[in-house]
Formats: C-alpha cells, structure tokens, sequence
C-alpha cells in the first residue's frame, strides 16, 4: 500500500510529471518560446524540432537559437502569431508559421502543451 501513496506523491510534488499530456485551448495562449536545440512534445505524433529551417539554403545556418511568438487573435479560423527573433541584418524570416499538434484531431482547437514548432524558410 506504500507505493501507491509515494506515486500519489511524486505526481502531486513534481508538477513536470503531468506536462506529459496537458490539453490546452490554442486561443488562450498568448506566448510561446521555440527554442533551436529543443523537440515538441507528442501524443498523437512524434516530437519534432521546435525550429527547424526547411528549404536547405544558406540562410539556414542563421536559424535564432530561440524565436518568441505572440498571440494577435484570430481570422476567425485560426491564431495569428507575431514572431521576433534576434537575427543578423542580412537575414530576416521568409515564411514563419506555428504549427501545433491538435490533442484529439489535426484542426482541435485543444492543443498538447509544448507541441508547438514553427518550420521556417
């Protein structure tokens, strides 16, 4: 019977033990940090880098270390994102878009928390 309790216990102390699956409602995020050298978390699929350049130019070796992303609203179907990142003069984002894992179904307005990733060009 002491088991259960100290497992009880570990869940209750470490709150990093219940991230794993945690259902948030996309339209009430207002920040999210991505980091380079980090992977999203996966329920229904597997994690992915969180940055990642996609189009294999040169301007790949100037992916940010980290891109902060802010929550402007919605067109009425999606999060429209406003993303900053400190980069060299000479390189600037083509296309940057968030992708987040849906936590039931690809268009769930629920996300898995720290699913989000943003391929960029």
């Amino acid at each position: 019977m002491k088991y259960p309790i100290a497992i009880l216990i570990i869940f209750c102390v470490c709150p990093e033990f219940g991230h794993a699956n945690r259902r948030v409602l996309l339209s009430t995020v207002q920040t999210l940090t991505l980091h380079r050298d980090k992977f999203t978390t996966g329920r229904r699929s597997s994690p992915i880098p969180q940055l990642k350049c996609i189009d294999g130019k040169s301007s790949c070796s100037n992916l940010p270390s980290s891109v902060q992303c802010y929550n402007q609203g919605s067109d009425g179907i999606d999060v429209q994102w406003k993303c900053e990142a400190q980069l060299p003069k000479s390189t600037q984002f083509d296309k940057l878009q968030v992708q987040c894992e849906g936590y039931d179904y690809p268009d769930d307005p629920y996300i898995l928390a720290g699913s989000c990733a943003s391929p960029t060009r």
